[in-house]
């Protein structure tokens, strides 16, 4: 398990709150798409959990590209949370 947090940048003239309900709704196989939060007009934050690496990439190259009004995502962490 992969836990990501990421900053999403949006186009200036995107609607934040359309861009993050869209986010919230992507069906993604073995991620789990856990909170989405909106810092600015054109900036919002996500945690995603993924059931590995290759999921996580997925995401990133495939599902959130998809998303209009996205322009640019960047990883701010990603963790392995210890288990036990």
């Amino acid at each position: 398990m992969l836990n990501l947090y990421l900053f999403i940048e949006l186009l200036g003239a995107a609607d934040p709150a359309a861009v993050l309900s869209e986010i919230k709704a992507l069906d993604v196989r073995s991620c789990e798409i856990r909170n989405v939060v909106q810092l600015a007009d054109d900036k919002l934050v996500a945690h995603v959990d993924c059931e590995s690496g290759p999921d996580a990439t997925r995401l990133m190259l495939e599902n959130f590209t998809s998303v209009e009004g996205v322009v640019q995502t960047n990883i701010i962490a990603v963790v392995k949370p210890r288990k036990g």
